[in-house]
């Protein structure tokens, strides 16, 4: 239950000051900045951050025994933030997406890449890799904790 809970520690900060602290290469701030308001990106943050903070203060509420509704709950979050990675980044890496979608993503092409161009598809950043990983970690563990529960 530490790695778990260690693991959304680390994710509600790195998820909450993405958009808001300059670490070259792996984030653009100033392009970021050009490409959304403060307002909307203050919105974006808060959203990302309860989606993060409420399965975090379950766990801790919860960490000695977690019920089968708690563990259901954390499925259902990092379910949701997980589907939002692949259809935002994974699946238009794949198979391509939209002009405005790609437009939506014209602030990172000049972060840090690691994986090969698919034509002019949206590629995910090295930063957006490591995110989706910790997201996706937590995602299977409460897959783990729910299978736990039944």
């Amino acid at each position: 239950m530490f790695v778990y809970l260690l693991l959304q520690v680390i994710l509600l900060f790195v998820i909450t000051l993405h958009d808001w602290v300059h670490v070259p290469p792996l984030t653009d701030i100033r392009a970021l900045e050009q490409h959304s308001t403060v307002h909307g990106r203050i919105i974006n943050s808060t959203i990302f951050a309860i989606m993060v903070l409420i399965p975090l203060v379950l766990t801790w509420l919860y960490r000695a025994h977690v019920p089968f509704w708690m563990a259901t709950v954390l499925v259902g979050m990092y379910g949701l933030l997980t589907f939002g990675t692949i259809a935002s980044w994974w699946i238009p890496y794949i198979f391509g997406s939209s002009a405005a979608h790609k437009a939506d993503f014209i602030e990172y092409q000049h972060t840090h890449h690691f994986l090969p161009k698919r034509g002019d598809n949206v590629v995910p950043n090295t930063f957006h890799v490591l995110l989706h990983l910790l997201i996706w970690s937590c995602c299977t563990y409460s897959l783990y904790l729910l299978w736990q529960t039944i």
